[in-house]
């Protein structure tokens, strides 16, 4: 298959059916961005799936993706994502056989036929928060500890929630600031009174929209920058509260946000 175009400006031509045994890949394009090296990594990636044995256009579109995630809807591409850069073009080939139940004949592919994606990863986010340690002398306040992928555990004192809101950075990042960019980012919320998890972006994928936050930690997010980490204590008008951690890993680039 012959393929042209800036990233996410795919032109391609079948010149002879492509079928393969089992999911095959390589770089059409090798980009100098930040690297994906784990699986629940996010990127913003441009797409564009073909029939191998016809050469029809079948979807195309930009999306946000994981390898984990990508891997659930294409077999095999969770590979072909891994140790991507940011800026590169990927080609890849799903045997029909491997495909979700159904799928192959809903695209018109035979037993020995494969599916062919060009994947262009636009940009990459940081896996985790990374950056210089900020200590933070106020007491009375959680503990956030990290498991080796950076989700966080919070765990709260004993005594009771302070009585207005408190933000505090635990991470400085050294990426740009978010400012007026769309930032994205995970979060995870802890009950004070209970300590049960109540939400966490971390299960559920990448988060874009602040207002998904109260108001006083979206505007820490807009003032923090790409490998920040942050602690938002928020009381509730019923007197508990809630201990949130934001992890800032990225900004969609703005040319993106216009498509």
């Amino acid at each position: 298959m012959k393929v042209a175009g800036d990233l996410g400006e795919v032109e391609a031509e079948l010149v002879t059916p492509v079928r393969t045994a089992e999911p095959a890949y390589a770089d059409a394009i090798v980009g100098d961005g930040r690297t994906i090296t784990s699986p629940q990594q996010n990127a913003i990636v441009s797409y564009a799936l073909y029939n191998g044995a016809s050469g029809d256009a079948l979807d195309a579109g930009t999306t946000v993706w994981s390898p984990a995630a990508i891997a659930e809807q294409l077999p095999g591409v969770d590979e072909a994502l891994g140790c991507a850069t940011a800026g590169s073009r990927v080609i890849v080939s799903i045997p029909a056989k491997d495909l979700a139940e159904g799928m192959a004949a809903q695209v018109g592919l035979a037993e020995k036929d494969s599916l062919i994606g060009i994947l262009d990863v636009r940009y990459a986010a940081l896996p985790k928060a990374e950056g210089r340690d900020v200590f933070n002398a106020a007491g009375g306040l959680p503990t956030v500890v990290r498991a080796a992928d950076g989700r966080p555990g919070i765990i709260i004192p004993a005594g009771s929630a302070p009585s207005g809101p408190v933000v505090q950075t635990l991470i400085d990042g050294e990426g740009e600031e978010v400012g007026e960019g769309t930032p994205m980012f995970h979060y995870t919320a802890v009950d004070w009174e209970d300590r049960s998890v109540t939400s966490s972006s971390w299960d559920s994928g990448i988060v874009l929209d602040p207002a998904s936050l109260p108001a006083e930690a979206a505007e820490r997010l807009k003032e923090s920058t790409v490998g920040s980490q942050f602690l938002a204590v928020i009381p509730a008008d019923d007197g508990g509260a809630t201990a949130y951690v934001v992890d800032v890993l990225g900004i969609v680039p703005e040319e993106l946000t216009r498509q």
